[in-house]
C-alpha cells in the first residue's frame, strides 16, 4: 500500500519537526509542507493530500490564501494551536478536530486515527497504514545550564560551543543580538574561557548611560584635583579591568566623539588619566555587545568603520526566543516560574503542572522582549498562582497580555540585520545548494528553524 500523503501548514506554529519524530520511520506517511502561498503560487488543481496538519494562526491569513482554502475543501483538518472554536469561523472548511500545540506522541496518536477512520475518504474499518512511535524520554533534547543560564536548541548549543572557542583567544568579540537575549550571560561565558583573563574583575559598562562630560573620566580615570568635584583619584574602567575582561554593553549607542576616544586608548592600550601627563599601560581583554544593526549605522555615518574593526576580531550572534523554538520556550517559563516560586514563596514551593491553554499560549507567542519578557510572564503566573492557588484561563490570559500591542497576533517581522547582507545571503545560498535546496535540512545545518530560513530566503531573493 504506498504511504498516505499529509499535508502540513505551520503558519507561525513551529509543529512539523515534532510531528515527524512521533510518526514511525517503517510505512511512514509523505509529508507535503505548504508555506504560504508560495510554496503553490496560483494552482488550481486539487490538493493530493489525504489529511492536513494545519496552525490555527493560517486563518488568519485567509484573504491572502483563498486559493489554498479552496484547495484544501473535502480534506480532513487537524488544527494545531488553539482549543477556541470561534477561530473556525473565517474558512468553511468542516472538519474542526483540535490539537494542542504542545501535543504529544499519545495526544497525535489518538488524533489521527479518530480523525481518519471517522472520515467518508477511509471509513470505519479503513486501515490507514500510519503508526505512531511511543513518547521519548526529554533526553532526546538534553537540557544544558550554565548557572542561572539555560538553553537547549541546537542553535544556542553551537553559540556556547563558540563562546568556549573563542574565548579561550585573546581576541576582541562582539555579541550581536536582541533586547533581553542574554548577550552578558555569553560575554560572562568568554570571559571564563581564557586561561589568563577568567582569574581577573568582570568590568560591565553601560555605554548608553555615559555622560560625554564625564566620558575620559570614567574610562581613563583622573587625578585629584584635576577638575572641580575631583576630590579624589580615580582608576576608571580602562584601570579597573586590568588584566580581566572589559565588557562593553550597548556599544552602537556610543556617540561618534566618543568612538574615537576609545579607538586610540584600544589600539596600543596607553591611557592618560584626566589631570596627568603620565602614560599608563593597560592590559584587559575586550567584549562589546549591541542589539543595533552597526552595518547599517556605518553606511549611515554613525558608526566608525575602523572602530568595527578594532571590537570585532570575532562576532557571535545570540538567537532571538523565537528561533530557539516552542520546546526551549515552554523549557524556559517553567523554570522561571519555579524560581519565581521559591523566590516569593521564600521557601521551596512545588510547580504544579501548568493547564493546557497556559502551554498553548507559551507556544504560540512570539515573546519580542525575548527572555527578559518571558520571565517577566513567569513571574505574573508564579505571583498568581500564589494568591490564588489556582489558575483561571480569563485572569490569567489578561495579565499576560496587559500590554495591547504584544498580544496582537502580527505578521513576522523582518529579522535584524546582525551580519554582513552579502555574507549572510552567501552562506544562506551555499548551504542550499549542498543540501540540493531542501529546506528542512538547510534550516537543520544552518541552526535554524525552518521558518527563519524561509523568511531569510525571501529576504535576499532565493525563494520562488
Amino acid at each position: 500500500m504506498n504511504p498516505i500523503q499529509i499535508l502540513v501548514w505551520e503558519g507561525q506554529h513551529d509543529f512539523a519537526k515534532r510531528l515527524e519524530r512521533c510518526l514511525n520511520r517503517e510505512d511512514s506517511p509523505e509529508i507535503l509542507r505548504y508555506d504560504e502561498e508560495a510554496e503553490h503560487p496560483s494552482s488550481d488543481a486539487p490538493m493530493e493530500a489525504e489529511i492536513a496538519f494545519i496552525s490555527t494562526s493560517a486563518l488568519r491569513r485567509y484573504d491572502r490564501n483563498h486559493l489554498a482554502w479552496e484547495r484544501i475543501q473535502g480534506i480532513p483538518v487537524i488544527w494545531v494551536g488553539s482549543g477556541d472554536q470561534s477561530v473556525y469561523t473565517a474558512t468553511s472548511v468542516s472538519d474542526r478536530v483540535v490539537l494542542p500545540a504542545y501535543f504529544n506522541c499519545a495526544s497525535l496518536e489518538a488524533v489521527l486515527r479518530h480523525t481518519l477512520r471517522s472520515s467518508p475518504r477511509f471509513g470505519e474499518t479503513a486501515q490507514t497504514g500510519i503508526s505512531v512511535e511511543p513518547e521519548k524520554p526529554h533526553a532526546e533534547l538534553p537540557l544544558h545550564k550554565e548557572g542561572s543560564f539555560l538553553y537547549q536548541a541546537a542553535c544556542m548549543q553551537q553559540l556556547v560551543a563558540n563562546s568556549r572557542l573563542y574565548g579561550a583567544l585573546s581576541v576582541s568579540v562582539l555579541i550581536r543580538g536582541g533586547s533581553g537575549t542574554g548577550k552578558e550571560h555569553i560575554a560572562r561565558m568568554v570571559a571564563d574561557a581564557h586561561p589568563e583573563y577568567r582569574n581577573g574583575p568582570f568590568v560591565a559598562v553601560n555605554c548608553a548611560a555615559i555622560p560625554d562630560t564625564l566620558f575620559e573620566s570614567m574610562f581613563f580615570g583622573h587625578i585629584k584635583g584635576s577638575f572641580t568635584g575631583a576630590v579624589r583619584d580615580h582608576t576608571g574602567y580602562f584601570r579597573d579591568a586590568h588584566k580581566g575582561t572589559l565588557y562593553l554593553d550597548e556599544i552602537g549607542d556610543l556617540p561618534f566623539s566618543q568612538q574615537v576616544k576609545l579607538l586610540r586608548a584600544l589600539d596600543d592600550g596607553m591611557i592618560h588619566p584626566v589631570g596627568s601627563s603620565e602614560a599608563i599601560k593597560t592590559d584587559f581583554r575586550l567584549v562589546t555587545a549591541t542589539n543595533r544593526p552597526l552595518n547599517r549605522m556605518i553606511q549611515e555615518g554613525t558608526f566608525r568603520l575602523d572602530f568595527y574593526h578594532r571590537i570585532a576580531v570575532v562576532e557571535l550572534y545570540v538567537p532571538t526566543l523565537q528561533e530557539r523554538g516552542p520546546e526551549e520556550k515552554h523549557l524556559l517559563f517553567n523554570a522561571a516560574m519555579r524560581q519565581s516560586l521559591n523566590l516569593y514563596a521564600q521557601e521551596v514551593c512545588e510547580l504544579p503542572d501548568l493547564p493546557l491553554w497556559l502551554k498553548e499560549w507559551v507556544f504560540s507567542y512570539s515573546f519580542p522582549g525575548n527572555v527578559r519578557e518571558l520571565y517577566n510572564k513567569a513571574a505574573r503566573m508564579a505571583a498568581y498562582y500564589l494568591g490564588h492557588h489556582r489558575f483561571e484561563q480569563a485572569e490569567c490570559l489578561h495579565l499576560l497580555c496587559t500590554e495591547a500591542l504584544e498580544c496582537e497576533t502580527q505578521e513576522q517581522e523582518e529579522l535584524p540585520d546582525f551580519s554582513s547582507r552579502t555574507e549572510e545571503r552567501s552562506q544562506v545560498l551555499q548551504a542550499l545548494e549542498k543540501n540540493q535546496w531542501r529546506r528542512s535540512e538547510t534550516a537543520d545545518a544552518l541552526g535554524w528553524s525552518r521558518k527563519t530560513l524561509w523568511l531569510k530566503m525571501k529576504k535576499y531573493g532565493l525563494s520562488d
